[in-house]
């Protein structure tokens, strides 16, 4: 499910050392790609510290929630692909510097890993719009007759599609696979475009948009949880930064642009993505939970918890207060 494809770029790697070795052009293009795949790590332990702060906070600070449970399991999943990518990266610049030379099944453990991170935190944020939409459209449901534990349920849930994912993609579908294009790993990654662009991500935009809804026609009086902001801006990011990347590598599978060395700047490209996209949450839940007038001066605790802790107050009932008054003039 993932965009980024270690394994096989590894290959490409060496391959491609190979032939930059005959060129007498291989220590400028190692130091290009080591400083890429440097800051690519940098970055990735950026947004691994933000993660941690969230998992921090959502266990140790604040009493959870419905939602929280799901926001709790997304930074977790976010900072297992973050810190797995990070040591991807390194291992890159080892070998591009030809320090070490990693082999390929170690590369593929590694991407079994941040892949299955990658894939829960893609269907977490799914079941976090899903949830928040069928608050908006069924609140009576939600709010008396909802399971008590379904959050918890759910999460578990996810995580064992996540794993089965990751490892059907990896195992199923290995590196030498994907670059001979045989009947399984076609097979898998028809099944993971259809599960991404038919069910997934339909799902994300249907969700947001409802929530939008809210956002608009919801009154000044009476504004809607911080949290409607945090999810939409998420699901936003994941659209617009992940879901072109994971285009482009169905068109280098099905051989649409060559697999040589500009498939290793479409892997530098989607680890950029991938990693912006797992990084950015902490910060969309701090600028959308931190008070205008203070700026920065409020703490990153108060801030998560004015996005986290706003469901529970009675801005919530009241807005479901206000939705059934307006349903019962327009009646």
């Amino acid at each position: 499910m993932t965009t980024v494809n270690a394994t096989m770029v590894y290959s490409t790697v060496n391959s491609t050392l190979s032939v930059l070795r005959a060129n007498n052009t291989q220590n400028s293009q190692n130091i290009g790609y080591s400083i890429v795949a440097s800051f690519a790590a940098f970055f990735s332990i950026f947004g691994l510290i933000g993660n941690a702060i969230v998992i921090w906070v959502l266990t140790v600070k604040m009493k959870r929630n419905k939602y929280t449970v799901y926001i709790l399991n997304l930074a977790i999943a976010d900072f297992i692909y973050l810190f797995f990518d990070a040591v991807v990266m390194l291992l890159f610049v080892d070998r591009l510097l030809n320090i070490r030379h990693p082999s390929s099944k170690t590369f593929q453990a590694l991407e079994t890993i941040y892949d299955f991170g990658y894939s829960a935190g893609m269907l977490f944020l799914t079941a976090i719009s899903i949830e928040r939409c069928l608050s908006v459209l069924f609140p009576i449901w939600h709010k008396c007759y909802r399971p008590k534990h379904l959050s918890t349920w759910a999460c578990g849930f996810l995580w064992f599609i996540g794993a089965l994912l990751s490892l059907l993609d990896n195992f199923v579908c290995p590196a030498n696979d994907f670059t001979m294009n045989t009947h399984q790993c076609t097979a898998i990654q028809i099944f993971n475009s259809v599960f991404t662009f038919a069910i997934i991500v339909p799902l994300m935009v249907m969700s947001s948009f409802t929530l939008i809804h809210v956002v608009r026609t919801t009154s000044k009086k009476c504004r809607p949880p911080k949290i409607y902001v945090a999810i939409i801006i998420t699901v936003l990011v994941f659209l617009v930064s992940v879901v072109p990347i994971k285009v482009l590598w169905i068109l280098l599978y099905f051989k649409l642009f060559p697999s040589n060395i500009y498939s290793i700047a479409l892997f530098f490209a989607s680890t950029y993505c991938t990693v912006f996209n797992s990084s950015v949450n902490p910060f969309i839940y701090f600028f959308v939970g931190r008070q205008k007038m203070k700026r920065f001066s409020s703490s990153v605790n108060e801030a998560l918890s004015r996005v986290f802790k706003e469901d529970e107050t009675d801005q919530s009932t009241e807005y479901y207060t206000e939705s059934n008054s307006t349903m019962s003039t327009l009646n």
